[in-house]
């Protein structure tokens, strides 16, 4: 049962974490998924050509543009501390 503890407890957060973002405004969620894409795919390896080009489309999919689109979210959002704590959570990638 001790073995079992950690991926219950992970099986219980995540479906939290999901709740949460929907709470957010759908703007953010949408930075919020791209950059976790972004940080996902730029952290993968690229073991031969296919997974290459895979790898720098997924990359450029989610991660073009995603400093722009901080400095508007940061704007849009400045007045409201909780939201902007989603934009200090992830530091530029």
């Amino acid at each position: 049962m001790r073995r079992c503890m950690p991926y219950l407890l992970l099986g219980l957060a995540l479906p939290v974490a999901a709740q949460s973002l929907q709470a957010l405004p759908t703007d953010l969620t949408a930075f919020i998924q791209n950059y976790e894409s972004c940080l996902h795919f730029s952290g993968e390896e690229p073991y031969d050509e296919e997974r290459r080009a895979f790898l720098n489309e997924q990359i450029k999919q989610s991660c073009t543009g995603m400093e722009t689109q901080r400095a508007i979210l940061g704007k849009r959002y400045a007045e409201q501390p909780a939201l902007l704590q989603h934009l200090h959570d992830r530091p530029p990638l």
